[in-house]
C-alpha cells in the first residue's frame, strides 16, 4: 500500500475477514472477494493479505472487520480475535502500511491493542459496520423504521434500522440468535439436510439423508441463481461444481443417483428445497414486525420471497452492483471511516 499525494484525498480499504472468503473495498470503487478457508490455513492469513493489498495500491490505510474467529482451527473467539488481528498487523506492516483499525459493535474503530483487550466487541461485528452505513445513507427513507435484509453464502442478518442508526441492543451472535436476528443459513454453504427432512419425488415424500451430500449451493446452482463452473471443485463432494454433479449431489440426498434422476428433475427436488429456505427467510423477517422497507444486500437475495407483505424494497444490488453488494460490510467499514 503506497502513501497518496499530500494534494490526493486518502483512500481506506475496508476488509471483511470471513472464515471462508475475504472481501476488500475501498473508497475509490475498487472491490474483491477472495475464497480463502480459513479454517485450513490460519497461519496463511497474512500472507494472503499481503498478495491481496497489491490490488488496492492506493490504500493508505486499513479498516477491518470480521467473522473468521468462529473457525473451529480456534479454540474460541478470543483466540481467533487475536490471531486475525495478530496476522492483519503483520500483513500491513510488510506492506509498508500504517496500523490498521478495526471495527467493534460500539459503532467506533479502534487500534489493534485496544481490539486485543476487547475481542468481544471485535468479534463479527460486520453486520453492525454495515447496519450503521445504511442507516446513515438511506436515512430519510428509514425515518419510520426499517430492516436490513443481509443474504450471504453462510448467514442470513436481519437488522432493525431507526433514526439513522442501528436499532437493537444486541451486540454477540448469542444475543442476536436469542431475538431471531442471526439466521444461520445462507445461499452457498448450507447442508441441504438442515432445511428439509423429506423431498418428494413422484408424488411420494421420501426421508433425506442427514449427510453433507449437498448444499444451498447446488441449488442454486441447478436453478439458475448463480452460474457454474467445471474447474471449480469446492463442492459437497469434491466434483465439480456444474448441472450434472449438482443434480447428482441432490439426487444423493433421497438415496438416488444420476441414472435415475436428470438435471430436469433434479430442479424439482431443489425447488423444495429452494422454497423451504425462502419460507425460513420469511418467517424470521416476519418475527421482527414492522412496516417499514427492507434494504436488502448481499448476492443471494433470492432467498427473500418475492412477496415479502407489500414492503417497499430498497436493493443495494441495484444500488451500488452486484460486486459492491456483495463486499457490502467491508464497503461500509471503508466508508464510515473514509
Amino acid at each position: 500500500m503506497s502513501n497518496p499525494t499530500p494534494a490526493s484525498e486518502p483512500v481506506t480499504l475496508g476488509v471483511d475477514i470471513g472464515g471462508a472468503n475475504l472481501k476488500y473495498a475501498d473508497t475509490q470503487g475498487n472491490v474483491s472477494s477472495v475464497e480463502f478457508p480459513l479454517w485450513m490455513r490460519p497461519d496463511d492469513l497474512a500472507g494472503q493479505l499481503k498478495a491481496d493489498f497489491a490490488a488496492f495500491p492506493d490504500a493508505s490505510r486499513v479498516v477491518v472487520t470480521m467473522t473468521g474467529e468462529l473457525a473451529d482451527c480456534f479454540l474460541d473467539r478470543c483466540v481467533g480475535v487475536q490471531h486475525i488481528v495478530d496476522q492483519v498487523c503483520r500483513a500491513v506492516k510488510q506492506c509498508g502500511g500504517s496500523s490498521p483499525l478495526f471495527y467493534a459493535v460500539d459503532g467506533h474503530v479502534h487500534s489493534a491493542a485496544w481490539a486485543m483487550e476487547h475481542v468481544d466487541l471485535v468479534a463479527a461485528a460486520n453486520w453492525h459496520a454495515l447496519a450503521k452505513w445504511v442507516a446513515r445513507r438511506f436515512a430519510s427513507q428509514l425515518s419510520g423504521g426499517g430492516l436490513l435484509v443481509d443474504i450471504g453464502s453462510t448467514t442470513t442478518d436481519l437488522i432493525p434500522l431507526c433514526d439513522g442508526g442501528v436499532a437493537t441492543a444486541s451486540r454477540t451472535d448469542f444475543d442476536r440468535l436469542s431475538e431471531g436476528a442471526l439466521v444461520y443459513l445462507g445461499g452457498g454453504r448450507t447442508p441441504v439436510c438442515a432445511l428439509v427432512d423429506h423431498l418428494d419425488w413422484q408424488g411420494h415424500p421420501v426421508a433425506v439423508m442427514r449427510e453433507v451430500f449437498a448444499t444451498m449451493d447446488d441449488v442454486r446452482l441447478l436453478l439458475g441463481y448463480q452460474p457454474g463452473d467445471a474447474s471449480d471443485c469446492r463442492s459437497a463432494d469434491g466434483k465439480p461444481r456444474d448441472a450434472f454433479h449438482a443434480a447428482n449431489r441432490i439426487a444423493r440426498m433421497i438415496g438416488l443417483d444420476h441414472r435415475t434422476v436428470d438435471v430436469e428433475n433434479a430442479k424439482q427436488l431443489a425447488i423444495q428445497v429452494h422454497q423451504r429456505a425462502q419460507a425460513i427467510v420469511s418467517e424470521a423477517i416476519a418475527a421482527f414486525g414492522g412496516r417499514g422497507p427492507l434494504v436488502v444486500s448481499g448476492h443471494c437475495s433470492d432467498l427473500l420471497p418475492i412477496d415479502s407483505d407489500g414492503r417497499q424494497r430498497i436493493s443495494l444490488p441495484a444500488i451500488l452492483g452486484d460486486d459492491v453488494s456483495r463486499c457490502a460490510p467491508a464497503f461500509a467499514v471503508a466508508h464510515l471511516v473514509g
